[in-house]
Order: C-alpha cells, then sequence, then structure tokens
C-alpha cells in the first residue's frame, strides 16, 4: 500500500498545520487499526540556503525550542524545524543563552515545508 498523509485517512485525526508528522506519510500494516509513520527518511536543508530564507538570532537565555518556535512563528509546532535547520541532534535538550539560532523567515515557511515533503517522496 502507498502510504497517505494522516489529514487524508479518514478515521484518523485531523493534525494542526506545521505538525512535525504532516510531513510523513502514514502506512498500513496487518489489521487496518495499526498505523505507522516512516521516520527513518532524513531530512536536510543544504548549507547554501539563501539567506534571503534564513534569518538568525542570538538567545539571551536558555529557551526551549518549542517555546522558540512560538516566539518566531506564533506556534509551538515548527520546533522541528528549527531543530533541522540547525542540525540538532536532541530536541529534549534546551537552547543555550548566547546561542546563534538560524531559522526560517515566516513568509517562506510553506515553501521550506513543502520542499522537504518531496525531498521525503
Amino acid at each position: 500500500m502507498d502510504g497517505k498523509y494522516q489529514n487524508n485517512i479518514d478515521e484518523l485525526p485531523n493534525l494542526e498545520d506545521y505538525r512535525y508528522e504532516n510531513i510523513f506519510k502514514i502506512y498500513q500494516k496487518g489489521d487496518k487499526d495499526f498505523y505507522y509513520y516512516n521516520i527513518l527518511k532524513k531530512i536536510e536543508i543544504p548549507d547554501d540556503v539563501s539567506g534571503k530564507l534564513i534569518s538568525s538570532v542570538k538567545l539571551d537565555r536558555n529557551i526551549p525550542l518549542t517555546t522558540l518556535s512560538y516566539n518566531l512563528y506564533g506556534t509551538t509546532y515548527l520546533w522541528w524545524l528549527i531543530l533541522i535547520v540547525n542540525k540538532i541532534q536532541n530536541p529534549v535538550k534546551n537552547l543555550p543563552a548566547g546561542y546563534d539560532i538560524k531559522y526560517v523567515k515566516k513568509n517562506y515557511i510553506s515553501v521550506v515545508i513543502s520542499s522537504i515533503t518531496n525531498q521525503l517522496q
């Protein structure tokens, strides 16, 4: 079976925009009630991404990714995009004060997410 996105499967609840799970397709195995994500694919943002798309901010305090996501984008759900852009491997750890964080500018989020989704096909 080809995978489908969760919001295209009637039996599953719709996810809010920008949720990490939305970039992965879901597959069924065995029983119809067993769904799984294929999260083993690697997601990368090229190092040479245009400065037109990316900006940076120096953190003035220790901060969780979800809080930074809310401060930058108005949603906690884009923590994963900050993680990927900065090649951070531990999403549980707070980001330290003084750290320079790169982030996708708000008006380019849909373009970048679309590109990531295409990468995962």
